[in-house]
């Protein structure tokens, strides 16, 4: 098993409990076999699992409960103990490790290993429903939106990133925002690349999102760290190393209108992808696949998007100008 201390090769861990099993020898862990199928997958996640995110669930509860277990003993009785704690009380973590351990699983079992892959789905019907319910970010009205925009100060990073997320109708989501760079933009489009976008992980295929008029002015907004390629620098980065500015400082800005304003909803950067598309709906109903894909969500079946592959640019652009417009007090 590795360990930050002692680093074990995955590959060589992998033919290591292959040849194990090939000649009879006790069938490896949950502990051994996790990592490994954390290997196999983790060119599907997102910058390749480095976050941490898939393996925590994992780390913090399942395997402390159940990492000594071998893995084809592995019974629905061990996973509902080591998930009753939390079932209800953290229900979407406890879910993502119920489906982390499911991958374990069935990495085991193309390992060549007896294991029971039923043991997860009887576990989730012996835990029943969690009682959790999905809250979405809620949403600003749109009507709204030109007093939240007109108060902030573009001669602030941070309070200009949030214009220019807003400008964008929340299209790309915060970080590939926090992370855009000079020479992402050229004649009148920003190109975000591919993976950048949520949803898009192993697609080639950039996003392209056109500059209106008003979302120029901040990308031309003059900069004392004119060495930087960050659009939005942090305000912290240093002399020699320059980090871009922090999801939770743009965050942090419409915590500040909460306050002062009291709002009574906590209006969020993200909850503004569908202020946007309620404008959209109220301005302007035929232009739904126009705005679907501003947003970079797909539109249609798998067969309807392979045939039809038009982003829409000029259209976009048209109606983000009639959004800038919105958000800067003009005409919808």
């Amino acid at each position: 098993m590795s360990d930050r201390r002692n680093p074990v090769n995955p590959m060589d861990e992998k033919r290591r409990l292959e040849a194990d099993a090939m000649h009879g020898r006790a069938a490896p862990t949950v502990a051994e076999v996790a990592p490994l199928a954390f290997e196999a997958l983790k060119g599907r996640l997102k910058e390749d699992g480095k976050a941490g995110r898939w393996y925590s669930p994992l780390r913090l509860y399942i395997l402390p409960a159940m990492g000594e277990i071998k893995i084809e003993d592995v019974h629905q009785r061990d996973i509902v103990r080591a998930l009753t704690p939390i079932w209800k009380t953290k229900a979407p973590t406890a879910e993502k490790a119920l489906h982390r351990l499911g991958a374990v699983m069935k990495h085991g079992a193309a390992m060549g290993l007896d294991v029971n892959l039923n043991a997860v789905l009887n576990a989730k019907q012996l835990l029943g429903h969690s009682g959790h319910t999905v809250r979405h970010h809620p949403a600003l009205p749109w009507q709204d939106i030109p007093k939240l925009y007109q108060s902030l100060n573009a001669n602030l990073t941070v309070e200009r990133a949030l214009m220019f997320y807003i400008l964008t109708g929340g299209g790309t989501r915060i970080k590939p925002l926090r992370l855009a760079r000079k020479d992402q933009f050229s004649d009148g489009v920003w190109t975000v690349e591919g993976e950048a976008i949520k949803g898009r992980k192993g697609q080639e295929k950039d996003f392209r999102i056109p500059v209106t008029g008003e979302m120029q002015k901040l990308v031309d907004w003059p900069l004392q760290e004119t060495s930087t390629s960050y659009l939005f620098p942090s305000p912290q980065s240093g002399k020699t190393q320059t980090t871009a500015v922090s999801d939770q400082a743009i965050e942090n800005v419409m915590r500040s209108r909460e306050n002062e304003w009291g709002w009574h909803e906590p209006y969020r950067p993200h909850g503004l992808r569908a202020t946007f598309r309620s404008w959209v709906s109220e301005v302007d109903p035929s232009m739904y696949a126009v705005a679907e894909t501003a947003l970079a969500h797909k539109v249609g079946g798998i067969v309807e998007r392979t045939y039809a592959r038009n982003d829409f640019l000029e259209q976009r652009r048209t109606l983000m100008e009639r959004w800038s417009d919105h958000v800067t007090g003009g005409n919808s």
